[in-house]
């Protein structure tokens, strides 16, 4: 097991092939359903990769669980999903705004001034 000129192990080609090959049986497959139900010949498996990819981007995820659920490596190749839109910038802003005000609120309470938690003796004669 060595590497060749490209500096991808035997099994790094190995595995490339293999997927490569599955991906091939894998549209044909579809196509071939796709023929038997009567869709168009416009479905394909990117078709509805991307229609799965505008759900979860309608469905208002953030670019990292955007690309967790998808298996996108970088934020290139997930950038082809993600519309920049209006009414996505429009609920990004009412997110972050609730987390300031709640970050805010903490902060408050974090800073607010410290009232003694000892037992006054008042208190303490009743407790013995």
């Amino acid at each position: 097991m060595g590497s060749d000129d490209s500096g991808q192990s035997e099994s790094e080609e190995i595995r490339l092939l293999w997927s490569a090959s599955l991906t091939f049986a894998s549209i044909h497959r579809v196509q071939r359903m796709r023929k038997e139900i009567g869709l168009p010949k416009e479905f394909t498996l990117d078709a509805c990769r991307h229609g799965g990819m505008t759900e979860l981007e309608e469905a208002e995820l953030t670019e990292g669980q955007g690309r967790a659920l998808s298996a996108h490596r970088t934020r290139e190749s997930y950038a082809g999903y993600a519309k920049r839109t209006e009414a996505r910038m429009l609920s990004a802003t009412r997110k972050r705004h609730a987390h300031l005000l709640a970050n805010q609120a903490a902060t408050d309470v974090q800073n607010a001034a410290v009232e003694s938690v000892q037992n006054t003796e008042q208190e303490q004669s009743k407790i013995a």
